[in-house]
């Protein structure tokens, strides 16, 4: 069976994270993804960039089964090969800021006058309106900004650092996937395509979602603040683990049994929650001297045979043989030139009707690896081709 989005054509004008790895979901789907890209590159090429290439993992990450075109559309050739680009497209989803968008003729009003049917995706850092609609964004930046640096602070200590999670960026990402598929079937109905907004700063409200709700005139609300009890233990073979269920209110006597602590399960001082709390300096030390009795491994098959919600503390580099990673095919790898066989992440989720249709169709391309062919597909002779690349309209 065809990918779902097999024949939807998506023009991706972005850079870096978000962009682009939301429009390699939709090309993972069978969408045909042609990447613009500066002569210059995309930026993510220098973030981490090999020796020799114009390869870099940031790049591989988000940017298999597409096509790259370079286009220099600060030209008059350029911006009219972008313009037929976007006349060809189903879908075009840009980063550009705001005003950038204004001065080269990128703005949803000049494209849908080309394309009535076109789908034009705005993702930026704040939103399209507002006095900081211009500004560029960023995940770190972001996460200062909506409270969840705040969030992990301890009182009396400095704010902590950003998290190595992405999250900001790859949440814009599926949120970005998801509008794209909600206008393509809205176009369905109505036969016509709209601008669709999208943000760093909406995603990171959209994943406070529980702590930015509250009834009007009640201070009540969700606590950001972790409570004093810690989850994280250190073993008998220096590694740790986290347990959600020590700060659990009704598996209290049940997580106490399976560490052999029934004493602690009878104390009056932490038979309810609000007990736990206020003697956690008691608890942490019991639990910790408990823990180091055995290694995080033991610990963590004894606690999961009783379904406990727990892990080991694990690196990155152990997900690659994680035991669930695995069996669900949540990695894979493909040949890439220049590189040799790349691995990374597999599509995110899987669909029945389509779970044997080969998905990965083409590896990450080189810098302006499609540009005469893709020009060609537009009706460009190789004589006007040429003078492109000649006058640097376009570049390989």
């Amino acid at each position: 069976m065809p990918l779902p989005l097999s024949g939807i054509k998506i023009v991706d004008f972005c850079t870096l994270l978000a962009g682009p790895f939301a429009s390699m979901m939709l090309a993972d789907q069978g969408a045909e993804v042609i990447k613009i890209e500066a002569p210059s590159g995309d930026n993510a090429r220098n973030i981490g960039r090999r020796p020799g290439s114009d390869l870099s993992l940031t790049y591989l990450a988000f940017n298999r089964n597409k096509r790259s075109v370079v286009l220099d559309i600060t030209t008059p050739e350029g911006l009219a090969a972008a313009h037929r680009l976007c006349e060809w497209a189903d879908v075009i989803i840009t980063n550009m800021r705001v005003d950038t968008r204004r001065r080269r003729g990128f703005t949803y009003e000049q494209l849908s006058a080309i394309n009535p049917r076109l789908i034009y995706v705005s993702l930026t850092g704040y939103g399209d309106e507002g006095p900081e609609a211009n500004l560029g964004g960023a995940d770190i930046t972001v996460q200062a900004r909506i409270g969840d640096i705040a969030g992990r602070q301890l009182e009396g200590q400095p704010p902590p650092t950003h998290t190595l999670l992405y999250h900001i960026d790859m949440g814009t990402s599926l949120m970005t996937a998801y509008a794209v598929g909600m206008a393509l079937i809205q176009r369905q109905q109505t036969g016509e395509g709209q601008k669709v907004e999208t943000s760093l700063l909406q995603t990171g409200l959209a994943l406070h979602a529980v702590q930015l709700t509250r009834v009007a005139g009640d201070d009540d609300r969700f606590g950001c603040q972790p409570t004093g009890l810690p989850i994280s233990y250190e073993c008998g073979d220096g590694r740790w683990i986290l347990s959600q269920h020590i700060n659990l209110d009704r598996r209290w006597d049940e997580l106490c049994e399976a560490l052999g602590l029934e004493e602690m399960a009878r104390d009056p001082r932490f038979a309810t929650l609000q007990g736990r709390q206020e003697h956690w300096q008691d608890i942490a030390s019991i639990l910790s001297r408990t823990f180091k009795t055995k290694p995080a491994a033991e610990w963590e098959r004894l606690l999961k045979a009783r379904e406990h919600m727990m892990s080991m503390v694990r690196t990155i580099d152990e997900l690659f043989d994680d035991v669930q990673v695995v069996a669900n095919g949540m990695i894979t790898q493909f040949d890439q030139p220049g590189a040799g066989q790349v691995i990374g992440l597999a599509p995110s989720f899987r669909m029945a009707s389509t779970a044997d249709t080969p998905w990965f169709r083409r590896h990450a391309p080189l810098l302006g690896e499609h540009t005469d062919e893709v020009l060609r597909e537009l009706g460009y002779t190789d004589a006007a081709i040429a003078d492109m690349h000649a006058s640097g309209a376009a570049g390989k």
